[in-house]
């Protein structure tokens, strides 16, 4: 007899995903962190998890390192930084293809060094007060935004949080070498490869850019000393990442302490802003990584995560992990999913030095990003972000439209890179 607990969970995630799925269809128009709140009250409410089982499955690190980078980013968004860079890059850009290059390069570029979460959450602003300034359209940006985040971020640990776990619980040798030796290369051939495969999927954007003022670009920055503080904040934080992970100076100097250290000088050098910056943080995504946390804990506690894996192939193998990866990430998102794979996988004798299916994990649950919206969080921040300001988000079906071919090239790469490419270390 199947157990109560598994049917209930079963309805919980169908109406969760099924209203994250359906947005815009008919009438339906519930917001994704909406849809996960509500899956994630529902969890309690049947008692699937009780109240104190359901806190205790929100990891605090996370949900602080995005309040902390969500402040970050609100500085420079009230400071005027992201109107004077997006104005930047309008006026440097003739058409629309040279600004989605410049969008997705740049976008990718950071991710290889900074959290994809924190790039989504502070890029997306810059690209909506384009559409101020400018008579375009922004959703083709928006696209190259997400798929820019994710493919950077599968180069090195750094990039996203679930590298970020592989590396440090893996128990793998020189993680930093072998992220960079195995997955830098495809990164880079995907990076050239999505680009014409962007400005074919949005062949009819190719207008040229129109301003709607002509003024000094200095002008927009309305708080250049809030503005100043943030870059140099966050200027300080790049390498001290780089350096805490690697020579382990201190148990307490970690990218969420030092980060929200960042975001607590913020808030003090703010002055009569202060309360604007906090005001302006991205309180809805952090909604809906509370409700994710909580429906995902749900899933594992019913079963039906585990018989979920028990149709996917065992994570042994290099293409049990990207089948694994790939599909699972659509469930659960991919950082929860690589969370419950780690010790999953030690389980079944993946060992440390198994390197190469570690590292496919870390690359199939981020490039299943690109898939549909909810694969990765930052689409998430993106539309969430885009809709606060007034912009539009992204519908789930019309991102798959996008990312299904997008990610088929990417897949392909990096599996058939990760099968044929073994680099002595």
């Amino acid at each position: 007899m199947v157990p109560l607990k598994f049917i209930e969970d079963s309805v919980i995630l169908a109406i969760t995903y099924g209203l994250i799925a359906l947005r815009g269809v008919g009438r339906i128009n519930v917001q994704p962190w909406v849809a996960m709140l509500l899956g994630a009250a529902l969890t309690m409410v049947l008692g699937i998890l009780t109240p104190s089982q359901a806190l205790s499955s929100v990891n605090l690190d996370v949900i602080l390192f995005l309040i902390s980078l969500f402040t970050i980013s609100s500085a420079l968004e009230v400071s005027g930084f992201f109107s004077y860079l997006a104005y930047r890059l309008l006026i440097s850009s003739r058409s629309m293809n040279k600004l989605i290059l410049k969008v997705f390069g740049l976008s990718a570029l950071l991710s290889l060094a900074l959290s994809n979460d924190g790039i989504a959450g502070s890029f997306t602003p810059v690209i909506v007060s384009m559409r101020r300034q400018a008579k375009i359209s922004v959703k083709p940006l928006l696209y190259a935004l997400a798929f820019g985040v994710t493919i950077g971020s599968v180069a090195l640990p750094v990039g996203n949080p679930q590298n970020l776990l592989i590396a440090l619980e893996s128990g793998m040798p020189k993680p930093f070498i072998l992220f960079a030796f195995y997955l830098l290369p495809p990164t880079i051939i995907n990076i050239l490869i999505t680009y014409p495969l962007l400005l074919l999927l949005f062949h009819g954007s190719n207008d040229d850019i129109v301003i709607n003022e002509t003024r000094r670009p200095e002008e927009l920055l309305v708080n250049k000393r809030l503005a100043y503080t943030a870059i140099i904040i966050l200027l300080t934080l790049i390498p001290l990442y780089f350096i805490t992970d690697v020579f382990n100076v201190s148990p307490y100097l970690t990218p969420v302490t030092l980060t929200f250290m960042g975001a607590s000088i913020i808030y003090l050098a703010s002055g009569s802003d202060r309360r604007v910056v906090a005001h302006n943080v991205d309180w809805t995504t952090i909604l809906f990584f509370m409700g994710l946390f909580i429906v995902s804990e749900g899933a594992l506690e019913s079963g039906v995560l585990n018989v979920l894996a028990n149709y996917l192939p065992q994570p042994t193998t290099l293409i049990g992990v990207f089948i694994s990866g790939l599909f699972l990430s659509q469930v659960i998102s991919n950082v929860p999913m690589v969370a419950l794979y780690i010790p999953l996988m030690k389980e079944l004798g993946v060992l440390p030095s198994n390197s190469v299916i570690w590292i496919g994990l870390a690359a199939s649950s981020t490039i299943a990003g690109n898939l549909t919206l909810i694969g990765a969080a930052s689409n998430v921040i993106i539309s969430e972000a885009s809709e606060k300001r007034g912009g539009e988000g992204f519908g789930f079906l019309e991102f798959m439209k996008y990312g299904v071919p997008i990610t088929i090239v990417n897949t392909a790469i990096y599996y058939a890179w990760l099968s044929y490419v073994h680099i002595p270390i």
